[in-house]
C-alpha cells in the first residue's frame, strides 16, 4: 500500500512534547508519515478513494519499539542458572564452534518474527553468518542493524573476521530499501586484540557506520581487565579509539562516575539489558545517572538464551521497576521516560532518531497498534487520571500487539505474521536446535572457567 490512513486510535507520538491524541490518526504515504492529528480532521482530509484505512478503534498507536542489543539464537531454555562467564564458557562458546550458516538463518528468522509479533520494529543484532541474517531481515520485514561477532585472538578463530565484516558492510549496508544497516562488531575485550580495536575504529570512519560491543557487563571481568591493563575496560576502549557518537556499548553495568563522564564526553551510547543482567546476576546498570549526564540509552533484551524472550513491553516494566527497588526511590524511571527509552532514545542511540522512534511527519512509518480492549489494560482513563502510558509500560505485553507496520507495510495483522510461516519456523527451530546441541556436545566437557580465560 502506498497511501494509508490509521484512524480512531489512541495515538501516543513520543515527540518532544509527548503529544497524545485520544482519538487520533496517522496518514502514511510511500512508507513515511505525512501527518498526525485528530482523527476527525485527518479523515476529512485523507479518507478518499485510493487511500486504504485501518480502524484503530480500541487500540493505542505507538512508535515501533527498538531493541538496541540482541543476539539471535535458538538454544532458549537450555543454558540456565549460571553466572555470565561460566554460562558463556559452558554453553555459548561451544555452540559457536559448531554453528552453521543455516543455523544462523533459522535463529534470526525465529527471533525477528518473535520481535515483530511483540511490537519491535528495529533490532540491533550481533550474531554470526550475518549475510543469512540479512536474508532473514529482508524476508520478515524487520528493520535491522546487523553486527557480526568479530574476534581475532587465536582461541576464537571460529568467530567472524574483520574481513567478513567489511564484506558485509559493502554488500548489505543500506539494502532492502535502507531497512538493513551493517555496523562493525567486536565481541568482548578478551576475544579481540588491541590491533582489532584500532582497525575497526578506522574502518567505521571510512564506511560511515557504527561500532557495537559489550561493555563492563560483569564485575569479575572488569576487575581482571583492570588488573592486567591498569585501567578499566571503558578507559581501554577510549585508549583504543572506539568510543564516540557512533558507538553503542551493551550493558555498562559497572561504570564509575569518571567512566560515565567519558561516555558523555565522547557521545557514546548504551544499550540497557535489565532482564539479562538480572538473570545472569551481572548487576544493575545505573541508568538514571546515565540519563542525567545526557548519555543516550536504549532498551534491549539481549538474546533468547539469557532473557528468555524478546518482549520489549516486559523489558520496559522490568527496566523501570528494577531502578525503583534498587535505589529505593519510586519516582525513578516513570512510564513516560521508560517508553522514550524503548523508542526515541533507542533511535538516538543508533543514530536513527531522524528517521524512527516517534510518530512525526517525515519519519518512516514504523508503527505498532496495541489492543486496549483487554481486561489487564482496563480501564483507559483521560484528563486528570490519564493512564494510557502507564498501562502501556506496566500492564501491556507483546501478546497485546495487534498490528505492526515497518516502512508503512503491514507485517503483523491481528497478531499474525504476514511475511513468514510461524508454524514452519517453530518446527524448523526445534529440529535445528536438536541437531546443534548434539554437534556441540563434544565441546562442553572442555569448557574453560573464567580463571582459564586469557585477558
Amino acid at each position: 500500500m502506498t497511501k494509508l490512513l490509521i484512524k480512531n486510535g489512541y495515538v501516543v507520538t513520543v515527540d518532544d512534547d509527548f503529544t497524545i491524541y485520544p482519538k487520533g490518526a496517522v496518514y502514511v504515504k510511500n512508507g513515511r508519515i505525512v501527518e498526525v492529528g485528530d482523527s476527525s480532521v485527518l479523515e476529512k482530509k485523507y479518507e478518499v478513494q485510493g487511500v486504504e484505512t485501518i480502524d484503530a478503534q480500541g487500540k493505542a498507536v505507538i512508535p515501533g519499539l527498538i531493541n538496541t542489543h540482541l543476539h539471535s539464537g535458538i538454544i532458549r531454555g537450555t543454558a540456565e542458572d549460571l553466572p555470565l562467564w561460566e554460562w558463556i564458557s559452558k554453553h555459548v562458546d561451544p555452540k559457536h564452534k559448531v554453528l552453521t550458516a543455516e543455523d544462523a538463518y533459522v535463529a534470526s528468522s525465529l527471533c525477528y518474527g518473535e520481535s515483530l509479533l511483540a511490537g519491535t520494529t528495529c533490532v540491533v543484532d550481533m550474531y554470526r553468518f550475518m549475510d543469512r541474517c540479512a536474508d532473514a531481515a529482508e524476508e520478515t520485514g524487520i528493520r535491522a542493524v546487523l553486527v557480526p561477532y568479530v574476534a581475532d585472538r587465536p582461541n576464537y578463530s571460529y568467530f567472524e573476521t574483520i574481513e567478513d565484516n567489511i564484506r558485509l558492510v559493502e554488500e548489505r549496508h543500506g539494502s532492502a530499501n535502507d531497512r538493513i544497516h551493517v555496523w562493525f562488531g567486536l565481541e568482548h575485550l578478551v576475544y579481540c586484540t588491541e590491533e582489532a580495536y584500532h582497525r575497526v575504529a578506522d574502518l567505521a570512519v571510512k564506511y560511515g557506520v557504527g561500532i557495537h560491543t559489550h561493555g563492563e557487563e560483569s564485575i569479575d571481568m572488569v576487575q581482571r581487565i583492570s588488573r592486567k591493563y591498569g585501567c578499566s575496560p571503558i578507559q581501554l576502549f577510549y585508549n583504543r579509539g572506539i568510543l564516540g557518537p557512533k558507538t553503542l556499548l551493551a550493558h555498562c553495568v559497572w561504570l564509575t562516575p569518571i567512566e560515565m563522564e567519558l561516555l558523555a564526553k565522547t557521545g557514546t551510547s548504551v544499550a540497557h539489558c535489565p532482564i539479562s543482567n538480572m538473570k545472569l546476576a551481572s548487576g544493575v546498570a545505573p541508568i538514571p545517572a546515565y540519563l542525567a549526564k545526557g548519555i543516550s540509552v536504549g532498551l534491549a533484551t539481549d538474546g533468547v538464551k539469557e532473557n528468555n524472550n524478546l518482549d520489549l513491553f516486559e523489558e520496559m516494566k522490568f527496566a523501570s521497576l528494577l531502578q525503583k527497588v534498587h535505589h529505593l526511590n519510586a519516582e525513578l524511571m516513570p512510564a513516560e521516560e521508560t517508553l522514550r527509552i524503548a523508542t526515541i532514545y533507542g533511535a538516538k542511540a543508533i543514530g536513527l532518531d531522524h528517521e524512527i522512534g516517534s510518530i512525526e511527519a517525515g519519519k518512516k512509518a514504523d508503527l505498532v497498534l496495541v489492543n486496549l480492549r483487554r481486561l489487564h489494560m482496563a480501564p483507559i482513563l483521560e484528563d486528570d487520571y490519564a493512564n494510557i502510558v502507564a498501562n502501556i509500560v506496566f500492564s501491556a505485553n507483546g501478546g497485546d500487539v495487534d498490528t505492526v507496520l515497518v516502512d508503512g507495510k503491514v507485517v503483523v495483522e491481528e497478531h499474525k505474521l504476514m511475511t513468514v510461516d510461524e508454524e514452519y519456523l517453530i518446527d524448523k527451530a526445534t529440529q535445528t536446535t536438536k541437531a546443534l546441541i548434539e554437534r556441540r556436545r563434544p565441546f562442553v566437557p572442555d569448557a574453560p572457567t573464567i580463571d582459564d580465560i586469557e585477558v
